[in-house]
């Protein structure tokens, strides 16, 4: 029985040497980062004094997360939308699982769908440009189309 187990032991000691992230397998979520112990905390610092919407955090109706590189640095993009109205409301995020750091954009689109308004939150210097521009291709399908397309170095 050791025997056979070795190989397993090997693969998973080799993932933690090489420093596998927890966040590499596309299960996590914005709610999931919300309300994580490890990430709470950033999280709201993203927030600062203003709120999302409550769907946001209790759980929207999310997509598989991407990972794309920005100076160097990759991050995941996360996206998620309003259950059952997903043209009116949408987010969408940068996480960086290195430095934790999470910026995002809230989209709110009237009932006609000719007005959206949008809401920038954490948006620091390093990502006004590329982070913005990989923020709304996610919201508007852009990254899901192209996604070679939004790695910036």
């Amino acid at each position: 029985m050791i025997r056979k187990s070795l190989p397993i032991i090997t693969v998973v000691a080799s993932c933690l040497i090489l420093g596998k992230s927890a966040y590499a397998d596309g299960s996590v979520t914005i709610s999931n980062l919300a309300s994580s112990s490890e990430t709470r905390s950033y999280f709201q610092k993203m927030l600062g004094k203003r709120h999302l919407p409550s769907w946001v955090t209790k759980g929207g109706t999310d997509s598989p997360s991407r990972e794309v590189t920005i100076q160097s640095r990759k991050y995941l993009v996360l996206t998620s939308c309003k259950p059952h109205d997903c043209a009116s409301e949408s987010v969408a995020m940068l996480f960086s699982p290195q430095t934790r750091e999470m910026t995002a954009v809230l989209s709110k689109s009237d009932a006609s769908g000719e007005n959206q308004t949008l809401a920038w939150f954490n948006v620091t210097d390093n990502l006004s440009i590329d982070g913005k521009t990989v923020l709304f291709a996610a919201l508007s399908g852009s990254l899901e189309n192209h996604p070679q397309s939004f790695n910036y170095r």
